[in-house]
C-alpha cells in the first residue's frame, strides 16, 4: 500500500519536447533538465493524459469492437507509450525577496515564461529626488530597454506602482498613469521583473518550453513540451493565486525510477495580498490605436474595488512534424484573451458611458508589500470594456456594485523601448 502525496516540479526545456537527438524521444535520464519542485497545492497535481490513437472501424461480422491503433512511434520494434493532455498547478505569487534579483532559476519564472515575454530591469532599485505634475521621475537608473516594465514605490504607507513610457525626457523616467502625489525626498523606486504579451514583430513569442514531473510513491509521470494555455489570477481571503493550465506534448511514466515526493522549494519574498494599495484607472484615454511620439503620462483615479479576477487564455497551434513522437515542432501562440473583471463596492460615475462612447483607460492592480524583493502589480495599459458598467448589480441585499469587464487592446503610449514597449498586458513581480 501507498498513500498519494505527490509533488511536482518543473524545469525549462533546452529545445521543445526535450527530444534525444539519436532516438527523437524523451529521456529524462540525459535530457539535462534541472527540475524545481513548486510549492503549489496538492490537489491538481495530476499527469495522467488520454492516448492517442486512431479508431478502427473495419467491417465486422459481429457486435464487437476491434483495439484501435495507437499514434506514437516505434522503438526497438515495439510501440512508445504516448500520452497527451494538461497539467494544472495553483500557486500563490509569492516574490523572491532579497536573495535574488531576478526569477531566471525560479519556478514562477519558468511558469510564466511559459506563456509569456520577459523583462529583467537594468536595476533592481534607484531613488527619485522629484516628481514632477506627479508624473515625471527624475531617475537615473533605467535604460530604454527598460520602457514598458512596471515599477513601485511605498507612498503615505500604501504600494503604488506604474510603469515607464519614456526614458528619454531629460534625464528623466517618464511613467503612466501617474502616482497619488508628489515625491518629497529622496524616495525609493523598485523596478519590478515584468511579464508581458509581446506585440508587432515579436507576436505570438515566448521565453521557452516547459517540462514537468510528478513524484510520489511508487510513481513518477513527465510531461514534455508544455506551453502555457491559460492563466487564471483570484483571491483567497485576499491572497493572490495564480492557477496555470499547460498543454503536453508528450506524457510518459518513469514509475520504475520512482523515488518519492520532493521537499518544494519555498521562495524567501512575500505572498502579494490585495491590501494596502490601489486599484487605478487613468483620468483619460491611452495612445491606442497611433504610436505616440513621447510617452504617455496620464492622471489616475483610484477605484474601490471590493474583488477583481484576471483570466489570460493563449490560443494555442501546433506546428504539425513528423519526424518524432511529439507529432510537432513547436506549438504557436497564435491568439491571446485578456479579460480582468473588477468589482467595485462604490460606483465610479465617470465611467458609466465608456463602453458606449469606446473610451480607453489604463487599469493598474496593485497588492501589497512593495520593497526590496517585493511587490505584485497586474496591467492593462489600454483596457477596453466588454460590458456596459452603468448596468449596476443590485442582485444581493446590501450595496450597490459596479461590474467592470475589461479586455486588452492595441497600446501605442510607450516610445523609446523595446521589449515590453507598447505590450498590451504586463504582470510584475518584484526583485
Amino acid at each position: 500500500m501507498a498513500v498519494t502525496h505527490r509533488t511536482l516540479s518543473v524545469a525549462v526545456e533546452s529545445s521543445f519536447g526535450s527530444l534525444k537527438s539519436s532516438t527523437g524521444i524523451p529521456d529524462p535520464s540525459t535530457s539535462g533538465l534541472s527540475y524545481v519542485s513548486i510549492p503549489c497545492e496538492r490537489d491538481p497535481i495530476i499527469i495522467a493524459g488520454e492516448p492517442v490513437a486512431s479508431e478502427r472501424l473495419d467491417a465486422r461480422d459481429g457486435n464487437f469492437l476491434i483495439p484501435p491503433e495507437p499514434d506514437t512511434v516505434f522503438s526497438s520494434g515495439s510501440r512508445v507509450r504516448r500520452r497527451t493532455g494538461q497539467i494544472v498547478c495553483r500557486v500563490d505569487l509569492t516574490t523572491v525577496g532579497t536573495s535574488a534579483n531576478n526569477y531566471t532559476s525560479n519556478y514562477l519564472g519558468h511558469l510564466l515564461g511559459a506563456g509569456l515575454k520577459t523583462r529583467i530591469p537594468s536595476v533592481t532599485s534607484d531613488t527619485a529626488t522629484d516628481l514632477r505634475a506627479v508624473v515625471e521621475v527624475q531617475d537615473a537608473g533605467p535604460n530604454n530597454d527598460d520602457v514598458g516594465t512596471i515599477i513601485g514605490a511605498e507612498l503615505n504607507g500604501r504600494a503604488e506602482y506604474s510603469a515607464i513610457t519614456d526614458d528619454d525626457v531629460s534625464g528623466e523616467v517618464t511613467v503612466s498613469p501617474a502616482f497619488s502625489s508628489a515625491f518629497t525626498g529622496s524616495k525609493t523606486v523598485r523596478h519590478l521583473q515584468t511579464w508581458y504579451i509581446p506585440g508587432r514583430n515579436a507576436t505570438g513569442t515566448r521565453e521557452h518550453s516547459l517540462s514537468f514531473r510528478v513524484d510520489g510513491v511508487n510513481f513518477r509521470s513527465y510531461a514534455y513540451g508544455c506551453v502555457l494555455e491559460s492563466l487564471s489570477i483570484t483571491l483567497d481571503n485576499g491572497r493572490l493565486m495564480g492557477e496555470f493550465t499547460y498543454q503536453a506534448a508528450l506524457i510518459q511514466d518513469d514509475h520504475g525510477n520512482a523515488s518519492g515526493p520532493i521537499e518544494p522549494t519555498y521562495n524567501a519574498g512575500s505572498p502579494p495580498f490585495f491590501r494596502g494599495a490601489y486599484v487605478v484607472a487613468s483620468s483619460t484615454s491611452p495612445t491606442s490605436l497611433t504610436d505616440a511620439t513621447t510617452g504617455d503620462t496620464l492622471a489616475r483615479t483610484a477605484l474601490d474595488v471590493e474583488d477583481f479576477s484576471l483570466t489570460l487564455t493563449n490560443t494555442l497551434t501546433p506546428m504539425g512534424h513528423s519526424n518524432s513522437i511529439l507529432a510537432m515542432s513547436d506549438m504557436e501562440i497564435s491568439d491571446v484573451v485578456v479579460e480582468l473583471t473588477l468589482s467595485l463596492s462604490t460606483v465610479n460615475t465617470a465611467i458609466n458611458d465608456d463602453y458606449f462612447n469606446r473610451t480607453l483607460r489604463q487599469i493598474i492592480v496593485g497588492t501589497g508589500p512593495v520593497g526590496d524583493g517585493l511587490g505584485c502589480a497586474i496591467m492593462l495599459p489600454a483596457a477596453q470594456l466588454s460590458v456596459d458598467p452603468s448596468a449596476y448589480d443590485v442582485s444581493g441585499n446590501d450595496i450597490v456594485r459596479q461590474q467592470l469587464t475589461y479586455n486588452q487592446s492595441r497600446y501605442g503610449g510607450d516610445v523609446s523601448g523595446s521589449n515590453a514597449t507598447n505590450s498590451p498586458f504586463r504582470l510584475g513581480l518584484g526583485i
